[in-house]
C-alpha cells in the first residue's frame, strides 16, 4: 500500500511537473503571436504614414516649384504652403513616435508612447480642420469663380472622405496595438510569477 501511494505520488509530480511546462511552452508562443501582431500593426502604421509623408512632401514640393515658376500667382500659395509645411511637419513626427515604438523593448514606455502618437493623431485634427475651414472659408470669399468653387469643394470632399477612412484605421491601429501591448505585459507578469 504505501509502495502504491509512493508511485501514485511520483506519478502525479511527473504529471504536475509537464502540465507547468506545457503551460509555459503554450504562454511563450502566445507571447510570440502577440508580438508579431504587434510588429505588423507597427508596419502597417509606418507604411501609411511614411506614404503620407511623401504624397505631402511631393504636393509641398509642386506648391513651391509653382511659386517659383509663377513668381508667386498662385491664389493663397503661401497659405497651402504653411498648411501643407504643418500637416507635414505633424506627419514626420507620427513616424519618429512610431519609430521610437519599434524600437523600444520596454512594454510600459512602449504603452506610453502609442499613447502619446496617439495624442498627437488627434491633435492634428483638432487643429487641422478648424485651420482648413477657415483657409476655405477665405478663399470662398474672395474667389467666385464657379469654375474654382466646384473644383476645390469636389475635393475638399475627396479629401474628407478619404481622412473619414485614415480616420478610423489609424484608430483601429491604435487601439490594437494598445491591447497587445497591454496583453504582452500581463502575460510577462504572469510569466515572472
Amino acid at each position: 500500500n504505501y509502495m502504491e501511494l509512493e508511485e501514485l505520488q511520483k506519478a502525479w509530480k511527473e504529471l504536475n511537473e509537464r502540465v507547468n511546462q506545457n503551460e509555459l511552452v503554450h504562454q511563450q508562443q502566445i507571447i510570440e503571436m502577440l508580438s508579431r501582431q504587434k510588429e505588423s500593426c507597427l508596419q502597417r502604421m509606418l507604411r501609411l504614414e511614411k506614404g503620407g509623408f511623401c504624397f505631402l512632401l511631393g504636393m509641398t514640393l509642386l506648391i513651391l516649384m509653382d511659386f517659383i515658376y509663377l513668381k508667386g500667382q498662385l491664389v493663397f500659395w503661401q497659405a497651402t504652403f504653411g498648411i501643407l509645411l504643418y500637416v507635414l511637419t505633424l506627419n514626420f513626427i507620427g513616424i519618429i513616435k512610431l519609430e521610437k515604438i519599434k524600437t523600444e523593448r520596454n512594454l510600459e514606455e512602449q504603452i506610453k508612447n502609442v499613447l502619446q502618437y496617439k495624442k498627437l493623431f488627434h491633435w492634428g485634427y483638432i487643429t487641422g480642420y478648424p485651420i482648413v475651414t477657415i483657409f476655405l472659408g477665405v478663399f470662398f470669399y474672395n474667389y467666385h469663380q464657379w469654375w474654382m468653387v466646384l473644383t476645390i469643394s469636389i475635393l475638399m470632399l475627396m479629401a474628407i472622405l478619404t481622412d473619414y477612412f485614415l480616420f478610423h484605421y489609424v484608430s483601429d491601429r491604435i487601439k490594437e496595438l494598445t491591447r497587445v501591448n497591454k496583453e504582452l505585459a500581463e502575460l510577462k507578469e504572469e510569466h515572472k510569477e
